[in-house]
């Protein structure tokens, strides 16, 4: 694992990092950001969640994305309160709370969304969001 020395740039969306360990199309423009990048405890989860969904053992995405050496940021009160004007996302934009988690900690930190979820784009909710793909490919 490398020592960070530079601010990061990026929180991840888990479809970052499931398209990385899944060598999806957009995954090395995920390398690239890795370095630079962070991700909530909620989309970790998500992230876990969804690869062993896919069939992955648990303890093998484990190790996957530990190995990944991403900073895990946790979900704690201050983003809790942080992501109320986020809400209305979810009824007006289907936006899960994973995302809105996602965005949340990218909007606290005043760092880009690096997500392959297009809807992202649509919403004035104050992120940059960072494509590493186009189209709706979550």
């Amino acid at each position: 694992m490398k020592l960070k020395t530079e601010r990061p740039r990026y929180v991840l969306d888990s479809s970052a990092v499931i398209a990385l360990v899944r060598r999806e199309q957009g995954w090395e423009k995920v390398e690239a950001a890795l370095e630079h990048s962070v991700i909530s405890a909620v989309n970790l989860t998500e992230s876990m969640t969804k690869l062993v969904r896919q069939g992955g053992e648990p303890r093998l995405v484990e190790r996957l994305l530990r190995d990944l050496g991403l900073e895990v940021i946790p979900w704690d009160e201050e983003l809790a309160w942080a992501s109320r004007d986020l809400c209305p996302l979810a009824w007006t934009n289907s936006i899960s709370f994973a995302d809105r988690a996602c965005l949340t900690l990218a909007r606290h930190l005043d760092l880009a969304a690096l997500t392959a979820d297009s809807e992202w784009k649509k919403p004035s909710h104050g992120v940059r969001v960072s494509m590493f793909r186009e189209g709706r490919h979550k």
